[in-house]
Order: structure tokens, then C-alpha cells, then sequence
């Protein structure tokens, strides 16, 4: 009898428990995401480098516009396009597309970089080559022209629209005309330009300015324990000049010429070689080499605290500083390491019915404003245009003392490497999809581990050992 009550009273029992959950159960509508953190992205095995470096693309604004804008050029680019996958994982990290997990699973990047030729390993990689791997792979998809020409792209140039130079600019063998060759509409933003020169310490005899595209400045850790270990140091030491011993001077042949009259052979001489940022991204990365090699051979790591600072001035770096009521003609020259003008800008823009002269900056089509001797000029700052994304309107850092800065840059993302030289993982600290959107007036930070998203402060930011640094212009 009593076995029966309790039965009767245990069935009872589950009943009412089965009601209570059928009723007041957990509800089938997800819980809302939480906007200030982001989704985090799956680890494909040893693929830590990757999710760091398109997590700091996601806290990047520029980039995200950029691709956008690439893709309302092309309509029918598909998920072949690296562009369109990378496209894709931005837009989901920043919660622009729904998702229904907290991760996402970015194959169809590496599968992108597979459909292009690049041959990604199952053992840990670097996140410094992949980001150029990237950028590489971005410039091509997005160029009217590759690098090099050849004659199998005749073709894309017998184009009716293409205007065509006067005879008097362009005379070839067949005395047809030349096409002018269409600019690059617009380079990626980590897309910058250094210039450097020779000049010869003997007779003062310059060597033309060269040219060398940039995706990333790579900055050396001093070997001296004793020198600053701030990354203000490390960029005025990357554009300091330097000596070059046992080069061939001209001018010092002209003047022995004159005086024995006679021809001989140019001399050797010591020359000093001048280095500047002739044009600074929209987007800087900027990458800190923690790697020394001993005298043995054998590489280690180097753990120094590089401080970086949340706010960068760049105007001490770059070819000139000029005040807002110079012009462009009134630029005096490029000045890298000390006042030391490099060249002089006597020419004005080129016209737009040539392709003005051959130099570097044209065989690559870029689309910039270049004087006749091909030197690229920073817009003056009443000539800018307003950059959208700007994070004026954030409770950050005083702005007010940055106000007479003309190349200002704001901090975005922080790659750190975490291990040591044979092994390790990479995880990136960013600013949250909320604040790249600029929905939220007070800054935030998240830290970015693969699959693990957390929150993060300032000061653990500046705290880290930088790897990578990603700055957006303001």
C-alpha cells in the first residue's frame, strides 16, 4: 500500500515538473549578442595567425569601405574573389550580417588564398607574411593592370572610351597615337610611399629620388639597452640617415673632369642616404621586428615593452611640415632625418591629357598628385577630404592638443605574438564593432583569442608586447 502511494506521488511529481517546463521553460528565442564584444573565429588548426590579422581589418573602417566600394565597381565578383570572402568576414565580425554562432569559420579565406596559388601549411605561420600575402593578393584582384604589362593585355587597351595623347606628347614608330593609361581608381589603404636620395658628402651631387612602395614599415628594436623603447624612437631612428661608403659619385667626376680636362672614370665616394614617408596611408600598419639573429646564427625573441601611444602625430616623419596657409608650390623639399632639403618641387601637377613621364609612380598607375619629377604631394589640410569615420565624437583622448597636427592617426588594433621563437599564438586586441561604427561614445575594447572574445581595457592595450600596430588616419 505504501509502495503505491509513492509511486502514485513520484508520478504525480513528474507531471507537474514536465507542465512547469513545458510552461516556464527555457524560452526558444536566443539570447541578444552582446555588441560591444564581436564573434570570434574558428581555429582551422595553427590558424591563429590569420583570425588576428582579419580581426584587425574588421577594427580598420577604411577597409571595410574600401572593399565595399571595390564591389559596387564589380557587381559579379564572386566568393572566388579573396576581396569577397575577406568582405564577407568583416561585415560579419562587426555584426553587419547576422550569425547565429559566436564564431565564425573563415575557410572561405583560405580557400580564396588556395584559388590564387598560395599553398597555406598546417604548421604555425607568421601574421606579418600574411598580411602582405593579403595586401598582395587584394592589389591584384583590385588593379585595371598588373604590375607588369604584357602583350597579352593589348587587348584591355584597344578600348574605344580610352582617350588618346596629342602628337605632339606621344610619337611612336607607326605614328599612331598613345593611349593615356587609366589610374588605378583607388589602392588598397595600407598602400604608402617612401622616398630616398643620395647625396654625396664631397661635392654636395644628388642622386635622383627613388621610390619604394610600402604595405607596412618594419621597425627595428634598437640593440642598445640604454636607448628609448618607444615607438616614436624606433620611427625616428627608421628615417635617420645613413652612411654609404664605395659609391660611384658623378659630380665628382664632372668637377675632375673640368679641372684635368679629361674623361675618367667617375670616383668612389662616401655618400649620405636620406629615407622619408612620402605618402602615409588611410590605414598604417606597422610591424615591430622582435626577431635578432646571434652571431652563432641562432634566432631569439626580443620581450622589450614598446610603448605606442593611442594617438600618433606623423607630421615629424614625413617629407615636410607644412602650416595650413602654404600651398603646394611653396614646399620647400623632402626632409627626412634632419632639415636637409632632398629636392625641390618647381613643376605643377601633370595635366590630364598625357600620361606625363615615365617614373614609377605612372608605371604603376598610380592615381596621386605628382609633379613633373614624379614626387608624390601630401594634400595641404584645407584640401583634404573629411574622413567619415572619423572618432572625433568618442570620449577618447583630448583632441584639442592634437588640433594643429596635419597627419594625425588613432589607434585601432594591437597584434601580439605570445610564445617564444619557435612557437607561440597570436591573439589581437581591437576596438569593438560598436565603436568602429561610432554608435558608442565612450571607447571599447575587446581581446580577440580565436573563438574567445573577451572585453579589455586601455591599459591593458598599451600595456601589451606589440607585434603588429594598426592605425586609422583622422
Amino acid at each position: 500500500m505504501i509502495s503505491k502511494q509513492f509511486a502514485w506521488i513520484g508520478g504525480l511529481a513528474t507531471v507537474v515538473a514536465t507542465g512547469l517546463y513545458v510552461f516556464f521553460g527555457p524560452s526558444e528565442k536566443k539570447k541578444p549578442k552582446k555588441k560591444d564584444l564581436c564573434p570570434g573565429l574558428d581555429n582551422l588548426g595553427n590558424t591563429c595567425f590569420l583570425n588576428a590579422i582579419l580581426q584587425a581589418f574588421a577594427s580598420c573602417p577604411t577597409v571595410g569601405k574600401w572593399l565595399k566600394d571595390f564591389f559596387l565597381k564589380v557587381p559579379d565578383a564572386s566568393n572566388k574573389y579573396l576581396a569577397s570572402t575577406i568582405s564577407n568576414t568583416i561585415s560579419v565580425l562587426n555584426y553587419d550580417t547576422e550569425v547565429d554562432e559566436d564564431y565564425h569559420c573563415p575557410a572561405d579565406v583560405i580557400n580564396a588564398l588556395r584559388g590564387r596559388g598560395w599553398i597555406i601549411s598546417p604548421h604555425e605561420q607568421d601574421a606579418h607574411e600574411l598580411f602582405h600575402v593579403l595586401t598582395q593578393s587584394l592589389d591584384e584582384e583590385t588593379a585595371k593592370f598588373p604590375r607588369i604589362v604584357s602583350l597579352f593585355d593589348v587587348g584591355l587597351l584597344e578600348n574605344k572610351s580610352l582617350r588618346y595623347q596629342s602628337e605632339e606628347k606621344a610619337i611612336t614608330r607607326s605614328k599612331s597615337l598613345l593611349p593615356v593609361l587609366p589610374n588605378r581608381e583607388n589602392d588598397h589603404p595600407f598602400r604608402g610611399l617612401l622616398a630616398s636620395q643620395l647625396h654625396c658628402n664631397e661635392c654636395g651631387y644628388r642622386n635622383p629620388v627613388r621610390y619604394d612602395l610600402f604595405d607596412s614599415l618594419s621597425l627595428s628594436i634598437p640593440a642598445s639597452v640604454w636607448e628609448s623603447k618607444s615607438l616614436e624612437a624606433l620611427l625616428q631612428h627608421y628615417i635617420s640617415a645613413e652612411t654609404v661608403e664605395n659609391v660611384e659619385c658623378p659630380g665628382c667626376a664632372k668637377i675632375k673632369n673640368a679641372a684635368a680636362h679629361s674623361n675618367i672614370p667617375p670616383p668612389r665616394s662616401t655618400f649620405c642616404k636620406k629615407l622619408t614617408i612620402g605618402k602615409l596611408p588611410q590605414s598604417m600598419c606597422i610591424h615591430i621586428q622582435r626577431t635578432q639573429w646571434l652571431d652563432n646564427g641562432m634566432p631569439i625573441k626580443r620581450y622589450e615593452h614598446i610603448s605606442f601611444p593611442e594617438i600618433l602625430q606623423m607630421d615629424n616623419y614625413v617629407y615636410s611640415k607644412v602650416g595650413q596657409q602654404h600651398d603646394l608650390k611653396t614646399r620647400n623639399g623632402l626632409l627626412g632625418g634632419n632639415n636637409q632639403p632632398l629636392f625641390r618641387n618647381v613643376n605643377n601637377t601633370t595635366d590630364n591629357g598625357s600620361s606625363g613621364p615615365v617614373n614609377l609612380l605612372r608605371a604603376l598607375n598610380y592615381d596621386s598628385n605628382i609633379t613633373r619629377n614624379g614626387i608624390f604631394l601630401q594634400p595641404p589640410v584645407n584640401c583634404q577630404v573629411p574622413n567619415i569615420h572619423s572618432d572625433l565624437n568618442h570620449n577618447g583622448p583630448n583632441m584639442s592638443k592634437y588640433a594643429a597636427s596635419e597627419f594625425t592617426y588613432k589607434l585601432s588594433a594591437v597584434v601580439v605574438h605570445l610564445g617564444d621563437i619557435m612557437s607561440g599564438h597570436f591573439v589581437t586586441y581591437r576596438r569593438s564593432p560598436m565603436t568602429v561604427k561610432g554608435d558608442r561614445k565612450i571607447d571599447r575594447w575587446i581581446c580577440c583569442s580565436d573563438t574567445a572574445v573577451s572585453r579589455a581595457e586601455l591599459d591593458d592595450v598599451l600595456s601589451a608586447e606589440a607585434y603588429m600596430l594598426f592605425y586609422e588616419r583622422m
